[in-house]
């Protein structure tokens, strides 16, 4: 199956309610649906490119409206939101936006914000109905806007951080605790962060 892009993947979740996310639903070019969310499109009058995952969450009305985009994948050792992305690698994917993987329960929103540490090999990014969660495993620069809300997530606390543009910025440093990172803000139109030794998971609030 060749993938038309943007690539977005819903997770079961809650079903977004914010305008971007609800906008890069709209806008995708392909949809894929972890098996327990397809229920969600079906109130929402959408259909998904695929429905992934085991499919024993799958209700009998949406396996009945999606029996020709149906992907079995059972394993029990991977989630669905992980199955979901490695089949949308496996067919080429370049980059990947996952919506609908916080709400409901704490446990699968923590796993699913932690599967975006994972290599896969390309691109993943998440939004919520706050803000958006990007992996930064080398250097990257954001556009942003005075005032942005801005956490930092280490994988480990051997991680160095080096930021530019936030208004406490970090040169080299890794953080004792892993959550030392949070409540930074942008202090202009533009920042960056530069990791050394691993990875660093990068929350950026919405303006509105």
């Amino acid at each position: 199956m060749s993938l038309k892009t943007p690539i977005v993947i819903l997770a079961a979740g809650s079903f977004p309610t914010h305008h971007v996310p609800l906008a890069t639903i709209d806008n995708a070019g392909t949809l894929i649906c972890c098996d327990a969310a397809a229920d969600q499109l079906l109130t929402q009058d959408l259909t998904p490119d695929i429905v992934i995952g085991d499919l024993d969450s799958l209700g009998s009305e949406a396996k009945a409206a999606f029996a020709d985009r149906l992907i079995s994948r059972p394993s029990q050792s991977l989630g669905d939101l992980e199955k979901a992305v490695e089949w949308a690698v496996e067919a080429g994917a370049g980059e990947i936006t996952v919506v609908g993987m916080t709400g409901l329960r704490d446990d699968h929103a923590l796993g699913n914000l932690l599967l975006l540490f994972h290599d896969f090999g390309t691109a993943i990014a998440a939004q919520t109905d706050t803000g958006r969660f990007s992996v930064v495993r080398e250097r990257r620069h954001f556009d942003s806007f005075p005032g942005q809300p801005v956490a930092l997530f280490p994988e480990n606390r051997d991680v160095a951080i080096t930021t530019q543009g936030l208004a406490y910025d970090i040169t080299g440093e890794a953080l004792p605790v892993l959550h030392r990172g949070t409540s930074n803000a942008s202090v202009g139109t533009a920042f960056s962060v530069e990791a050394q030794g691993g990875a660093v998971l990068v929350y950026t609030g919405y303006s509105d």
